[in-house]
């Protein structure tokens, strides 16, 4: 029995009398909400999934939601989904209704987040939110120690897979952890990477919040180094070495050195306390320049990307401009094992949206570096620096999670009267 739509679809009745309320708590929700959880499995193979289902409700509930606000994402979000529609439209590997089908599942998350932006008029909303993402978080850190020390078995996953009704195509995203190789956690999320990359996008953002604005994050401070080392140590089980590089990057980015250097006092007790995964998390780091070591712990090095290069090279002299599409991924790599997964967001562009894809995924990177305003200048420049690094190195790391986290800063930061909202990107 698949419980999720008997959680999640009272949300879209709560809209009805509040849309508001609704769509900050499924916001909040929307992070355990899978993409592959299924909501219904219509004849003729066709499965309708509930993330979607629910994100295409709230579009259409919009009516009853709240005037429209200036979105300083505009510009940045048309050409991207420009992008997409293109690249699906003139590809040779689906007809006309699977190219529509694949334009509007790909681009709906883009929208409820323009959405969520909408709904947040005041700080009490950005409280809201926060709050529930710290639940959440609590939520996943607690299940990770029980995985980790439950020789990683993972009941909720193992239910999740069960939902399964039809075998997905068009992505690389597998759900379940790894037996073999290096041994790492999955939470309540669907890979060992998107943990790892959860755990390190939030917790640079719980980190700037409580530099900048303790009373905003309104919590005890035992419970904030509580939940903060919750995260580094579910970063730790999740072992990716893209997180480790977003994690080490913002945290830089939002130090000083006054405070670098009073770190550096307990550094050997942390060395001490944490030594097994600091070794392990090495071998991981080394594990990229390192084909040997890579082989081991069941990664792929440097080398292995330049293979994957020049598959994807190959791939395109057909079709350079605009790709192949949402299912160029799956597809080729049935046709050319050098292809593998596509590890990197760059490679996945190029095979996906060819070199359209990746100048555009280059302006929308550039645009939110425009969302820096006031005391969230160092936060917006560490976070997107850093996920470049992530999604250059791994596929771990949700996009859309860190959007909303830059947009929340950026408005929380209108909402205190720094600047007004009008940013030209």
């Amino acid at each position: 029995m698949n419980i999720f739509p008997l959680i999640y679809c009272p949300i879209l009745l709560y809209a009805f009398s509040s849309y508001h309320k609704a769509v900050l708590l499924y916001a909040v929700m929307r992070l355990v909400l899978s993409p592959s959880i299924p909501f219904f499995n219509m004849p003729g193979d066709i499965l309708i999934l509930l993330q979607f289902f629910m994100d295409s409700c709230m579009i259409m509930l919009v009516f009853i939601g709240s005037t429209p606000r200036k979105f300083p994402l505009k510009s940045t979000f048309l050409v991207f989904i420009f992008s997409i529609s293109i690249s699906s439209l003139m590809s040779p590997l689906t007809n006309l209704f699977s190219a529509i089908r694949t334009i509007y599942v790909t681009i709906v998350p883009f929208i409820f987040i323009y959405l969520l932006w909408r709904e947040l008029k005041t700080l009490k909303d950005i409280q809201f939110i926060i709050k529930g993402f710290m639940v959440i978080f609590s939520v996943a850190i607690i299940y990770g120690f029980f995985e980790n020390f439950n020789d990683f078995a993972n009941p909720f996953v193992e239910y999740k897979l069960s939902l399964l009704t039809s075998k997905q195509t068009g992505t690389w995203m597998v759900l379940g952890g790894e037996d073999v190789g290096r041994r790492r956690i999955v939470s309540i999320f669907d890979n060992p990477l998107d943990c790892g990359g959860y755990a390190a996008i939030a917790f640079a953002f719980f980190f700037y919040l409580n530099i900048q604005y303790k009373k905003i994050w309104n919590t005890p401070k035992l419970t904030k180094i509580s939940f903060l080392s919750g995260l580094f140590i579910l970063l730790l089980f999740a072992n990716g070495r893209g997180a480790m590089l977003y994690f080490a990057i913002s945290l830089l980015f939002m130090l000083n050195l006054k405070t670098i250097l009073r770190l550096s006092l307990f550094l050997p007790c942390f060395i001490i306390l944490f030594y097994g995964f600091i070794a392990q998390s090495i071998d991981t780091i080394k594990s990229i320049a390192d084909a040997d070591n890579s082989e081991t712990i069941k990664g792929s090095s440097w080398a292995m990307r330049v293979m994957q290069l020049s598959a994807v090279i190959d791939i395109l002299k057909s079709n350079p401009l605009v790709g192949y599409g949402e299912k160029a991924v799956s597809y080729f790599q049935s046709e050319n094992s050098n292809v593998y997964g596509l590890e990197s967001v760059w490679l996945q562009l190029l095979a996906k949206q060819g070199f359209f894809g990746v100048v555009s995924y280059i302006y929308m990177l550039r645009s939110l570096f425009k969302l820096g305003l006031g005391k969230s200048k160092r936060y917006v420049i560490g976070s997107i620096a850093a996920y470049i690094a992530l999604v250059t190195t791994s596929v771990g790391g949700d996009l859309h999670f860190q959007l909303t986290l830059l947009l929340i800063a950026h408005r929380l930061e209108v909402l205190l009267g720094y600047e007004t909202e009008a940013i030209k990107c």
